[in-house]
């Protein structure tokens, strides 16, 4: 008898530290969930932030690709024209030549020629840049590609953080439904246990009367 009621009273004591695990896990759940929480929104305003800025720098980019493709277009609309001043250049001279025997248009005529080699020489770096531009423009054009993609796979990342943050509460509603169904088939087991012990020691005490 003495064994059982010691026993009863173990059994009362792990109920209330069932329940008391319970109501602790309840509360815990609760303040997790909301930490969680916390930490997805800072995460999706973080991410907010990073796709303006991703936006920003894909529209730089691309603004760099149309001025290094004008520049480019400079470059070669430049060296045409030299050409062309070269040429006129070298027409100017030859005409020069059928009057040679003025000492003054000799010198014109040198001078035209030393300016025309140094209009071919500006030609060739003209030609020279033009040719960097145009290897550059299907790396740059890559880039921007790159670059542009970008914003569209961080919001698809925003949106999962978003779904995620959104999935908390019924996350959260399961968990405690789930502790709870434990916590009350613990107790209800103990209940069971406790009351099979109670009917024994009343089985018992009624065998001990005469």
């Amino acid at each position: 008898m003495r064994n059982n009621r010691r026993l009863r009273q173990v059994l009362w004591i792990a109920m209330v530290f069932v329940a008391v695990s319970v109501v602790a896990g309840w509360v815990a759940i609760g303040r997790l969930a909301s930490a969680t929480e916390l930490g997805l929104q800072r995460v999706e305003e973080s991410l907010v932030v990073a796709v303006d800025l991703a936006d920003s720098t894909a529209a730089s980019a691309a603004e760099v690709q149309r001025v290094v493709a004008v520049v480019g277009d400079g470059l070669g609309s430049t060296g045409e024209s030299l050409a062309a001043t070269r040429q006129v250049s070298a027409n100017v001279r030859n005409l020069l030549g059928l009057v040679g025997f003025i000492g003054r248009v000799d010198d014109l005529a040198s001078s035209l020629k030393e300016a025309e080699a140094s209009l071919q020489g500006v030609e060739a770096d003209l030609a020279a840049a033009q040719l960097s531009v145009q290897e550059a423009d299907p790396i740059l054009a890559e880039t921007v590609r790159s670059l542009e993609a970008i914003p569209g796979e961080i919001r698809a990342s925003v949106a999962q953080v978003k779904t995620s943050r959104e999935q908390i509460g019924a996350q959260v509603l399961l968990w405690r439904m789930a502790m709870a169904a434990s916590g009350i088939a613990l107790l209800l087991l103990i209940g069971v246990v406790e009351r099979l012990i109670a009917d024994r020691d009343a089985m018992g005490a009624s065998a001990d009367q005469p």
